[in-house]
């Protein structure tokens, strides 16, 4: 696979990314529960929701610049998913080209939550705080990932200016 070289716009974004990523999961975080009691948070505020709209909203807004930079990332690391009949229903394709989505599809707070499996009441607030453990290391893997991502693209970028240093 040829190397592509990174425009200052496109590390910029990861960097934006992988910052706007962190604020995500601390708002999932804070509304679903934490490792401390009271383990069942209060309903979110007005102000939770707005957070996640605008989280939501930039990365809607980016994901068209993000997606192509995660997929040469990923291939580039020889990442695939398992070839089976099955795998379609487990694992859409719109979350292998954007594992993040998953994080910012939902319309609201309340709709995440049920995405994510938190939600124990039907039509009250109530987040499963077993549940919220189980999945919290897949928000640190994913922050670590956007980590290798910058680190990727420093290496190609680092390897080009050393190629056009030696001519």
């Amino acid at each position: 696979m040829e190397q592509t070289d990174y425009t200052s716009a496109e590390r910029k974004l990861i960097e934006e990314w992988a910052e706007k990523w962190l604020a995500l999961i601390e708002l999932i975080n804070n509304v679903t529960g934490s490792d401390e009691p009271p383990f069942s948070p209060p309903l979110p505020v007005e102000i939770d929701e707005v957070a996640y709209q605008s989280l939501r909203l930039w990365f809607m807004g980016h994901e068209a610049q993000f997606v192509p930079l995660w997929k040469e990332f990923y291939e580039s690391r020889g990442w695939r998913l398992p070839e089976s009949e099955d795998s379609g229903d487990d694992f859409p394709e719109e979350y292998v080209d954007n594992p993040f989505l998953f994080f910012y599809e939902p319309e609201g707070l309340y709709c995440l939550a049920q995405q994510l499996d938190f939600q124990s009441g039907i039509d009250i607030w109530e987040p499963s705080e077993y549940r919220a453990r189980i999945v919290r290391p897949i928000f640190i893997r994913l922050g670590e990932l956007l980590l290798e991502l910058l680190d990727w693209i420093d290496r190609r970028e680092s390897s080009r200016v050393h190629k056009e240093s030696a001519c």
